[in-house]
């Protein structure tokens, strides 16, 4: 049964309805046969094929606000992207690195008006995604970790460095469930020359709000975090070189006779792990003699049953290999490593230092960390520099037996 509704002033070739004010509502089937006109029309009505010429009706209405919620959606995309020259100015603004990321996300959220916005960044691997902020309404307890794979839209978009739109959660067997009310969502990889510094994701809990016309004000979003992240990097990179400065200058005055053996080498020891790691550090002597390694010193972020003056046979070991050839061994993952020999527990990389006089080896400034690939080149040269502030100290000190 279809309604329509007739009785407006209307012009056209059919003639003008009447402009009484009111109106008449009609049933198509109650038109006799012999006055009910070709193709089903009522005589003196425009077609409502055309709804350009035709009177409103339920379905155009539908249809009607239907485009009015687009064209809403577009004002809102208009309305972010004016609004992105003073997010920039207010990321400008900000010196504090973790409310940088922060503020980066609640800007992303409020302009897209997704209900949620996450930053994932990767590990020291480049093997995961660690989720390090989050912004919207549903806030979660702990922070959750991604392979880098075709699993995941967050990890597609990483593998593949492309964004990754999807219209329905629901259809795509990669998705992985974190909110059951998600339906829609947008994964970004934010991208520094040739590395993955992490991915910028939204989620909303309606079908198909996100569209692929969005992708250039994402991808503007997620270039912006980019530059951000570097800048949390250099400002990370800066304040660590500060305090190994400053720990250098200190045991320089310590190694000046000033404190005893002992002091000095656990002073250093203390240094090197909260500088480089955080994990353990510790200090080793080559006793030619036995042919054995002494631990003079430790220091360790958690308590150890390892005593000084435990002994390791030359060339066991990674310490004992960068004893034997007399060069730093740095090795990113000690669980592909043969050679390393479990001690401290949740160690993830290791380098040890030799520490020279001349051409021979007289002991090991060994660091060992709960990450992957921690130690950069940077780290390994001031560990490399702190050795030889140790090489007149370990000269003149006797082994513990």
């Amino acid at each position: 049964m279809g309604w329509a509704i007739i009785g407006r002033s209307l012009n056209g070739r059919n003639g003008r309805f009447p402009t009484s004010g009111s109106t008449r509502l009609r049933l198509a089937h109650h038109e006799s046969p012999a006055r009910k006109p070709c193709c089903g029309r009522l005589r003196g009505t425009r077609s409502l094929a055309n709804p350009k010429k035709s009177l409103v009706s339920a379905p155009v209405v539908g249809h009607n606000r239907h485009v009015a919620g687009k064209n809403a959606k577009k004002k809102s995309r208009l309305d972010a992207v004016k609004l992105l020259p003073e997010v920039i100015r207010r990321l400008l603004a900000i010196t504090d690195a973790d409310l940088l990321l922060h503020e980066v996300c609640s800007l992303a959220s409020d302009a897209l008006g997704a209900d949620e916005v996450s930053l994932l960044l990767t590990d020291p691997s480049r093997q995961e995604l660690i989720e390090h902020e989050v912004a919207g309404k549903k806030l979660r307890p702990t922070r959750f970790r991604l392979k880098i794979k075709d699993e995941g839209i967050s990890g597609s978009a990483a593998l593949k460095r492309i964004p990754q739109v999807v219209s329905d959660v629901r259809k795509d067997k990669r998705y992985v469930e974190v909110h059951s009310d998600v339906r829609s969502e947008a994964a970004v990889p934010i991208l520094s020359g040739d590395d993955v510094l992490g991915v910028l994701n939204f989620e909303s809990r309606k079908v198909g709000y996100f569209q692929k016309t969005d992708l250039q004000l994402l991808s503007f979003l997620a270039s912006q975090l980019a530059i951000a992240l570097r800048m949390v990097e250099l400002d990370h990179r800066a304040r660590r070189w500060q305090e190994r400065v400053a720990a250098l200058n200190n045991l320089s005055r310590l190694g000046g006779g000033v404190a005893p053996r002992e002091t000095v080498l656990r002073r250093v020891a203390d240094a090197v792990r909260m500088t480089c790691g955080g994990h353990y550090a510790a200090v080793f002597q080559g006793d030619y003699e036995r042919e054995e390694l002494v631990l003079l010193a430790q220091s360790s972020a958690h308590p150890l049953n390892i005593a000084l003056g435990a002994r390791l046979k030359f060339g066991t070991g990674l310490l004992g290999k960068a004893f034997e050839l007399g060069e730093t061994v740095n090795v990113r993952d000690v669980r592909k490593e043969p050679m390393y020999l479990f001690k401290i527990p949740g160690v993830l990389s290791e380098v040890c230092v030799p520490i020279r006089v001349g051409d021979a080896c007289v002991g090991i400034l060994d660091a060992q960390a709960q990450t992957v690939g921690e130690f950069t080149d940077e780290e390994v040269m001031f560990l490399e520099t702190v050795a030889r502030t140790l090489a007149s100290t370990l000269q003149t000190a006797a082994p513990t037996h």
